[in-house]
């Protein structure tokens, strides 16, 4: 910071020689200490579900059967659609020469035998499409997973459920029959792409496929209401919060969410990666506001990251609390990639407050890895089979499904595998799988395992690897060559054993038939699991072709699954299980939630039991709850083999809510708000949702949350269950150090008798809501714009006008018709005046605008422009500073038709998430350049010579710009030196250092005693921290004299200020002249007697000649209009001159005399300042206060330093003294009279409160 001050320092010093200038320019935090690198061009979004619902049981389903008159819809996609990723625009590019890296990390094979099958069936199968469908899919897709109980396997396009013993429990069905109870297009369709997955910490069920029916596209996931897969679901749609196609989705289970990959398409072109969110706590609940959290990777630093993986959580050893999820990729030197590598990124979810999740590379990325080779052959034709087999894709580009999360306690691992090439390029390709084991211990993955599974004489691929509880590795995979037909074989390792030994092949299934038909398809993804129930027997699914099957058909693929488990596995396993009960009458309570360490989750069914909960032996904390009753939290104990029945008798209880409030009196003005300083009546009304009756309910309004002078408790009294609300009135001040625009907090502590039934809390902005301009076009005659508007056209266009076509309040919207030719048109508003930085323009928008069918090319268009000042110019929106936060542009248009509007970003295609346009919301921040300027909006439609749509309608335009407080509390009247803006004066003291890292700044804040530095300054620097940017928090800030220049952080945005005012003889004397809530830099000059003042409001310099030789500036706010009023102390006569800012007279008072530290400030609290002196020699107060008179009390010793402060916060000056000895601060709190001391500092340093005490 020293550093970067002397910089700036220099360019002032070189550059201004004139009176003053502002600048501005961001702070530049050093992130050398980061623990990952943050991705900054990428930003979230949250998008809820478009569609919610239950399912019927699955039990309940008849054997799928074909529509009448379906066709290879699957088929054809599937093809089209795959090739695309390869073929086309692959995310996989190799570097033309490049060379080809050869693999050493080979496996060796040992002697020992994996463990045999104890379990081995067939599962789904292409003929179970026939049946269905009437025809047959390629690829499968093949996944599945295990539960305590069942087995559910997954392939494009039927889904079946079987019980331990390989029996089937249900027919095949289409996922169609669980999402068609949404009654949209997309959950009547299945277009593939399934995943199955178990979630062991919730006892839950996973099942979703995407929907590729039209953009936006839509992924759809079901989630089981039980722990029963053949029971009902909760099913919701997601729509994609984009154009491109989510190809390739890839979930994983954790703590707080169920986390998905997926590589996007325009069109044909991959256009990155996409990672989402889905909100668990809410899906699990059946919450239809479930929404996911996603970041769009397609950037300039990440748009190669396919093929991303999330974490998949395995084992009953949740993560550590709150860690994020970790996504696992892939980099090599045939990209173009610096080395062979794996990245590793963390996506942290913030469910409540989106915007402030994160996806950062982590510190240790990317790991280097032992050299491989990722290339295959062009095309798909890569693994030789067996004639008459067709040679099949060996999916090379990516990392293969799962990547598989275990927490072994003493260190957490990764579990992931990729096809790689064994044999040198120019000889016949033989894919190997490469298995990887990272670990985490301290903080940082490192890589314990690598190693390629194969050898030069067939091709091992489709590859899914897991590890038990013990640590012991399995993979499975397909292998094949021309001489062995294609089989599922896995091999693995014991923990103990040798790191890149893996045990001799073992076969679940021997192939006898190939895969005879074009396109090579294989695959894409096959999966292996373990059970739950033990934590040591992995599960296992893939594909293979009989003769009989590859006779039947050349896409006769059928699937098996299987089990084994290494005979050294055991793991330690106890239960728990119970029921939750109405502890006022012994019967169960259905739908309460059992929680253990909170990760843990288990819902009760209809006779109030959880079912099983199975964990690892240890201590837990067990909380049971119930919408209507008290939780209950208990701890227990639990030790292997152990089952324990623990039940829960939950009290029943009132639930109160807030159902409404009015506000009834206002002190300072009839605006329908709560202002700063105001003195305002609320009457609140409280509903009771619970199970109890109240008998004699209060309500106690708590001085928290801005609200000072709280009135007396309220009486309710009798509350009944779902009956009707009672009103009760509270009356309040509202605090005066808020702002207008900030929140306040009321906070109705409730009892009912001697009970206490917890807290209700009600968020208030302070002032009402500003709005600067609006227009809904209904107050004219269509086809005539309202006045003001104006309109204007060239080529093909037309005119904006009013319609009727289409509005969202009736009668008219504006409307712009989209050309079949070459044109651009404008609608253009009145100017309006734009007074705050955070002004917001929000509008109705519906547009169908000509792009293809995937709006992947964007032909016709439509942007938003603003012109700032006047005179000025337009600009686009996003150029001018603006940002969209809902409903923006679509993407850039084509340049290649003669649009005048190519190559800017747009709104094109069709407004809304279905086939129909449909009105959106399009809300966009306008720049804070705005604010005190009149602007003009523009919206322009653009076409070019092409096809004609029906164009845009917009409607219900409204700019709201802050909120207007009739009462805003003068900055005069907070407490001063208020760092944290708590109300408080902070201890705070200035320690100017010349060392770059030591802090100037020290605090010890007033709202949580928490304490804070700052490096801001350097030795000669002097402190004038005052709230410069009007948020209600001390900036730090210093003046350098050498140069005349004042150094301004604003707490409010970490923006640098810098001023050039003022000259190194001049007293510094900020405060707030104009009254707008910000302090102003100004200063006296004693050499002329002139007060120099930079006024914040309109940035103008005044002068006010005021004061004579001698005098010592004491500006405050001596009338009580809210503004300071320029003022000075004679020490020769004790008297005190100020000038009133409300009319601009003069008053002068003698109070004090020779040898008098004036300590200006209101003392009683009555917005006004009061005549205060200290007198050293006999260390006594004299106080003269314009509403209770003359009083005088000892306080301090001769050499103490009086300070300026309001350490209670009730908005009246304390009494205080810094002892510069000891660094003690003495203080007589003004709210209660109490005497309080802190110590804060050593001798030498500055205290703040001093600085401006003459």
């Amino acid at each position: 910071m020293k550093k970067r001050l002397a910089l700036i320092s220099f360019i002032i010093f070189a550059l201004f020689s004139f009176a003053y200038r502002q600048t501005t320019e961001s702070k530049r935090f050093d992130s050398s200490n980061e623990k990952s690198q943050t991705i900054s061009e990428i930003k979230p979004q949250s998008i809820k579900a478009v569609a919610f619902g239950i399912s019927e049981k699955v039990s309940s389903f008849a054997p799928a059967s074909p529509e009448t008159g379906s066709t290879s819809r699957k088929m054809g996609r599937a093809e089209e659609q795959a090739r695309a990723i390869p073929n086309k625009e692959p995310f996989r590019k190799q570097i033309e020469g490049a060379a080809h890296d050869s693999d050493s990390a080979q496996a060796n094979f040992s002697d020992a035998p994996m463990p045999a099958a104890s379990l081995s069936f067939d599962g789904l199968s292409n003929n179970d499409n026939a049946a269905a469908y009437g025809f047959r899919a390629v690829p499968p897709d093949t996944n599945g997973d295990v539960g305590p109980n069942h087995y559910v396997q997954s392939v494009n396009i039927l889904t079946r459920v079987f019980d331990k013993s390989g029996n089937a429990l249900t027919p095949p069905f289409k996922l169609s029959s669980i999402f068609s109870v949404l009654g949209t297009t997309c959950s009547q369709r299945n277009d593939g792409d399934p995943i199955v997955l178990y979630d062991a910490l919730a006892d839950r069920w996973i099942l979703s496929q995407f929907c590729s029916n039209f953009p936006p596209f839509r992924q759809l996931i079901a989630v089981s209401q039980t722990s029963d897969p053949a029971g009902a679901y909760f099913v919701y749609e997601f729509v994609m919060p984009n154009v491109k196609f989510n190809d390739y989705p890839k979930l994983g289970v954790w703590t707080d969410g169920y986390y998905m990959s997926a590589d996007e398409f325009l069109g044909s072109e991959y256009a990155g990666s996409g990672v989402f969110a889905f909100d668990k706590k809410k899906m699990l609940a059946g919450d239809r506001t479930a929404s996911y959290v996603y970041f769009d990777l397609a950037s300039p630093t990440t748009v190669r990251f396919g093929g991303l993986l999330p974490s998949d959580l395995d084992g009953l050893n949740a993560p550590p609390p709150n860690a994020p999820n970790t996504f696992v990729g892939y980099m090599a030197t045939e990209y173009g990639d610096a080395n062979d590598a794996l990245r590793l990124f963390d996506f942290h979810a913030d469910f409540t407050n989106p915007q402030n999740s994160t996806f950062t590379e982590r510190a240790e990325s990317p790991l280097t890895v032992a050299t491989f080779d990722p290339t295959s052959p062009d095309g798909r034709t890569d693994i030789a089979e067996p004639p008459p087999g067709e040679p099949l894709d060996s999916q090379s580009d990516r990392l293969m499904y799962r990547s598989a999360y275990r927490n072994f306690g003493t260190h957490e691992s990764l579990v992931v595998n990729q096809t790689v090439r064994v044999t040198p390029v120019g000889q016949t390709y033989r894919g190997g799988v490469r298995v990887y084991e990272l670990r985490k211990s301290n903080g940082v993955f490192s890589v314990r395992e690598q190693a390629t599974i194969g050898t030069n004489d067939a091709s091992r691929w489709m590859g899914s690897a897991a590890q038990d509880y013990q640590g012991n590795l399995a993979v499975e995979y397909s292998l094949t060559s021309e001489n062995k037909k294609p089989s599922i074989v896995y091999s693995g390792k014991l923990a103990s054993e040798p790191v890149g030994t893996f045990r001799a092949e073992e076969n679940l299934i021997v192939g006898t038939g190939v895969q005879t038909g074009f396109g090579s398809r294989w695959g894409d993804y096959s999966q292996i699991n373990v059970d739950p129930t033990d934590d040591c027997t992995f599960w296992l699914t893939n594909e293979y072709y009989t003769q009989e099957s590859q006779t039947e058909s050349p896409f006769g693929w059928l699937t098996r699954i299987g089990k084994f488990k290494f005979a050294e596995c055991a793991a330690p396993r106890a239960t728990i299980n119970g029921v939750v009960l109405n502890a006022s009458n012994n019967q169960p309570i259905a739908n309460a939630i059992v929680t253990a360490n909170a990760v843990y989750i288990r819902n009760t069914n209809a006779v109030g039991s959880y079912g099983d909960l199975t964990l690892l032996p240890n201590t837990y904390v067990l909380t049971a709850s119930a919408n209507g009753f008290r939780t209950q939290t208990l701890t227990v104990t639990i030790v292997d083999g152990q089952i324990l029945t623990q039940n829960f008798a939950l009290e029943p209880t009132a639930i109160l809510s807030e159902n409404g409030y009015q506000i009834t009196t206002e002190s300072c003005a009839v605006n329908n708000a709560i202002d700063p300083g105001e003195t305002v009546t609320i009457n609140v009304a409280l509903r009771n949702t619970g199970t109890r009756n109240t008998t004699n309910l209060t309500a106690t309004l708590l001085g928290t949350g801005g609200v000072i002078n709280a009135g007396a408790a309220q009486n309710f009294g009798a509350l009944t269950v779902n009956g009707a609300s009672v009103s009760r009135s509270f009356t309040f001040t509202v605090s005066p150090n808020l702002r207008c625009g900030d929140v306040i907090t009321l906070t109705l502590q409730l009892n009912d008798g001697a009970e206490n039934l917890g807290t209700v809390t009600i968020n208030l902005n302070i002032g009402a809501p500003r709005t600067a301009f609006q227009e809904n076009f209904d107050s004219v005659t269509e086809p005539n714009l309202p006045i003001g508007w104006t309109t204007s056209a060239s080529g093909a266009q037309q005119i904006w006008k009013t319609s009727d076509d289409a509005f969202q309040t009736p009668p008219n919207s504006a409307y712009s018709s989209a050309a079949g030719q070459i044109g651009v048109n404008e609608l253009i508003s009145p100017a309006f005046l734009v007074k705050s930085p955070n002004a917001e323009l929000t509008f109705r928008n519906r547009y169908d605008l000509e792009t293809t069918f995937l709006r992947n090319k964007r032909y016709d268009g439509a942007v938003l422009e603003i012109k700032i000042g006047m005179p000025g110019r337009f600009q686009d929106i996003l150029a001018a500073g603006g940002a969209f936060e809902a409903g923006g542009y679509d993407g850039i248009l084509e340049s290649c038709c003669q649009n005048p509007l190519s190559g800017r970003p747009a709104w094109s295609g069709k407004s809304g998430p279905n086939q129909t346009p449909e009105f959106i919301t399009s809300k966009v921040k306008l720049p804070a350049s705005a604010a005190g300027k009149n602007v003009q909006l523009r919206w322009r439609v653009g076409t070019d010579n092409g096809t004609s749509r029906d164009g845009q309608f917009i409607d219900d335009i409204v700019v709201s710009d802050g909120f207007a407080c009739a009462c805003q509390t003068a900055q005069t009247s907070r407490a001063p030196f208020d760092f944290d803006g708590d109300g408080k004066t902070d201890l705070s003291i200035f320690r100017s250092s010349l060392s770059p890292d030591a802090p100037d700044f020290y605090i010890q804040n007033s709202s949580n005693n928490s304490s804070a530095s700052v490096a801001w300054g350097s030795v000669g620097d002097v402190p004038i921290n005052a709230d410069y940017d009007g948020d209600g928090k001390t900036d730090y800030a210093v003046f350098r004299s050498s140069i005349g220049t004042w150094f301004i952080l604003r707490s409010s945005d970490n923006m640098i200020f810098l001023v050039n005012f003022g000259l190194a003889s001049d007293e510094l004397v900020p405060a707030d002249y104009d009254g707008d809530g910000h302090s102003d830099i100004a200063v006296f000059r004693q050499s002329n007697s002139t007060w120099y003042i930079l006024q914040s409001s309109d940035n103008q310099n005044r002068s006010v000649r005021f004061g004579a030789s001698g005098d010592l500036p004491v500006p405050a706010d001596f009338d009580g209009d809210g503004k300071t009023d320029v003022a000075v102390f004679r020490p020769s006569t004790g008297t005190w001159y100020f000038q009133k800012s409300f009319d601009g007279g003069s008053i002068s008072v003698q109070f004090g005399q020779s040898g008098d530290k004036p300590v200006v400030g209101d003392y009683d609290g009555d917005g006004k300042a009061d005549f205060v002196v200290f007198h050293p020699k006999n260390g006594v107060w004299y106080l003269l206060k314009s509403s209770n008179g003359f009083s005088a009390v000892r306080f301090g010793l001769q050499n103490d330093q009086p300070l300026q402060a309001d350490f209670d916060g009730d908005g009246k000056r304390d009494v205080a003294v810094y002892r510069q000895s000891t660094g003690f601060w003495y203080y007589l709190k003004s709210s209660d009279g109490t005497f309080a001391f802190r110590q804060f500092g050593i001798d030498g340093d500055v205290p703040l409160p001093t600085i401006f005490v003459p």
